[in-house]
């Protein structure tokens, strides 16, 4: 998908160089206004200070971003409670969706719901993030956000539910790609790093992932693993 770039005020964000491993949840907020895009978000957090951020706007046209992947955005952050263990502005990224009103309530665009979802997809399987760790900014500190998906809690299960489907449903011709862009290649189960070998083992185990000799000869790229894990966690390769 195409996405646009405009760097965001230094005062909104903290550079950080974060690498993939740190990078490990996707928080869903919305902008609680009515009718606003994805670059009039980009084009204010470029030009004023408000020791906010998020890394991604999405409306039903575009998206655009405003912090690097590896920089650190004020997102979902608390000075109260949180209430999930471990999702943090340091080993997240910020997911804005773009919101309208009607008879007083926020509610998404289905264009916008459907960008979120491929942008939620591309970034899962760029840093081998797990579906469970897509979460709202509610389940983080218990803020009414991204309300559309608080309050309606079939609509938020419906995301989560095609996050699960698209990943597993990566054509032939996505994986081809992913392997040519691939730089790391695992050629045995032995070279598979520990967050992804439970899932190598499972799968050479049941016959499903062969290489020159069972676990040998696999030339597995990192990327096409990544994909493999996300579907394990979520349940698809069964016990």
């Amino acid at each position: 998908m195409e996405i646009h770039f405009r760097q965001a005020n230094a005062g909104n964000y903290l550079s950080a160089a974060r690498g993939k491993k740190d990078i490990l949840y996707l928080v869903i907020h919305f902008t609680a206004n009515d009718g606003d895009t994805a670059q009039n978000n980009a084009d204010y957090f470029a030009r004023t200070s408000t020791s906010t951020s998020a890394h991604y706007f999405v409306d039903e046209n575009e998206v655009w971003q405003s912090v690097h992947d590896a920089d650190i955005a004020w997102h979902c952050g608390t000075r109260g409670t949180y209430f999930h263990p471990y999702c943090r502005n340091a080993n997240s990224i910020g997911v804005e969706l773009c919101s309208r009103m009607k008879d007083g309530k926020y509610y998404f665009r289905q264009g916008t719901v459907d960008n979120a979802v491929q942008l939620a997809r591309t970034l899962m399987q760029k840093y081998g993030i797990a579906p469970d760790h897509v979460v709202r900014h509610y389940d983080v500190t218990h803020k009414n956000c991204p309300a559309p998906f608080v309050e309606n809690a079939a609509a938020w299960q419906d995301f989560k539910r095609r996050l699960i489907e698209e990943v597993d449903d990566m054509t032939a011709d996505e994986v081809k790609k992913l392997i040519a862009q691939s730089k790391t290649v695992y050629g045995t189960a032995d070279a598979v790093p520990a967050w992804g070998r439970a899932t190598v083992d499972k799968l050479v185990q049941k016959g499903w992932l062969k290489g020159e000799g069972g676990s040998d000869g696999l030339n597995l790229p990192e990327e096409v693993l990544r994909v493999l894990v996300i579907n394990d966690r979520a349940g698809i390769y069964g016990e």
